[in-house]
């Protein structure tokens, strides 16, 4: 879970497993040899992974930049292409690396890469139960928080790769030090995939830096399948009930619209959501007051993800005014607090990024009046 934010059940669908690797292709001119083969998402269009003889390429885009950023893992007398000099080197194999943010724990649980973690910041925020045990035993370093990380801790334990989100906050200044700490950052931007799949599809970034791209194959296969048989399903139904989500923070009411992530679950589980259609004017959510709000989500169905409370008292008593809302009243609330950490940390910002298959089941559930129980979400009471 970043600072500022996530059972299994038995898949009705499986599709035919289709491999993320595509046939061999030619490299290009500048490199020293030709690629043997490559991984190509099939949902996201912001990285790619290269394989040659000697090396692994793995290429990260950003909307108006001309060249991605690039990390190539080799062992450490291997030479590289001229064009490849400034790149992120790794040397291989991979065996110990630190983690800025619980979404990154999340993708190596996945994984089955606990044991390469050396040192994760939020540790108070981690919800996966082995890793936590493997803090308290001091086999993984806690490395103090994303925004303020603790860099003597983090090069004690020698890192190959440091996960970072990399560019938020003060993320300039840490990549800085970092690098002057002699530490390879990998800054992943998973977060910006707006689509769920797209994002879920991230978990293969993580596995090429540590050789585990079958695993997360039969993962994204998996979740694909299901995500993609829920929605079709759920909007086949009808029914869709009206929602809102959040609360406002500083009295400003940040809600997601158009095509946020957020605002993209709950269409595909088959809901009306109340901004869907709205232009966002800042980044991907509107500014909004309470009165304004209210004057639309006055009579919603349903009111999901309201900040950090697990019933309703806490949340009437941060202000009275949420008891006028129908949802409230009706009970019809629902917060992803159903998997807490003990310091709040929530595991649907932990394995959730990469299972929207499981966080749009929740939300099939609550939208359409299923009795099966819950994954990541919660009914307040």
């Amino acid at each position: 879970m970043r600072a500022s934010h996530v059972i299994s059940f038995v898949a009705v669908l499986w599709g035919t497993l289709m491999s993320a690797c595509h046939p061999a292709k030619r490299g290009d001119s500048t490199s020293t040899g030709a690629m043997i083969d490559s991984l190509i998402p099939v949902v996201s269009h912001s990285f790619r992974v290269e394989y040659y003889k000697t090396y692994k390429l793995i290429k990260v885009y950003k909307p108006g930049d001309a060249k991605p950023v690039n990390y190539v893992l080799c062992r450490k007398d291997v030479s590289l292409p001229d064009y490849l000099k400034e790149a992120v080197r790794i040397e291989t194999p991979v065996s110990r690396l630190a983690c800025l943010s619980t979404t990154h724990v999340g993708a190596l649980q996945l994984l089955d890469g606990r044991g390469l973690i050396a040192a994760a910041a939020n540790t108070d925020l981690i919800c996966d139960s082995e890793v936590s045990a493997m803090i308290k035993d001091g086999k993984i370093k806690n490395a103090g928080h994303d925004y303020q990380p603790d860099y003597e801790v983090i090069a004690s334990v020698r890192p190959q790769i440091l996960f970072s989100d990399g560019e938020s906050g003060s993320a300039g200044q840490t990549l800085q030090k970092l690098k002057a700490l002699h530490i390879s950052v990998a800054s992943s931007r998973d977060y910006f995939e707006q689509d769920p799949l797209a994002r879920a599809e991230w978990i293969k970034f993580f596995a090429a830096f540590v050789d585990k791209e079958k695993i997360a194959d039969s993962i994204f296969n998996k979740v694909k399948a299901d995500y993609s048989f829920i929605r079709n399903n759920t909007t086949e139904t009808g029914e869709r009930p009206s929602v809102f989500c959040n609360v406002p923070y500083n009295g400003i009411w940040y809600m997601p619209c158009g095509k946020n992530y957020v605002a993209r679950l709950f269409a595909d589980a088959g809901s009306t959501f109340l901004w869907q259609k709205d232009e966002p004017i800042n980044g991907l959510n509107l500014t909004l007051n309470f009165e304004q709000v209210y004057e639309r989500a006055a009579n919603a169905d349903f009111w999901m993800n309201p900040g950090v409370v697990s019933s309703l008292a806490q949340l009437s008593d941060q202000d009275a005014k949420f008891k006028l809302f129908k949802a409230y009243r009706t009970g019809q609330v629902y917060n992803c607090t159903n998997r807490l950490s003990k310091g709040g940390g929530m595991d649907m910002w932990e394995t959730g990024t990469f299972r929207p298959d499981l966080v749009l089941r929740d939300l099939s559930i609550i939208f359409h009046g299923s009795s099966q129980d819950l994954y990541y979400y919660k009914r307040l009471k």
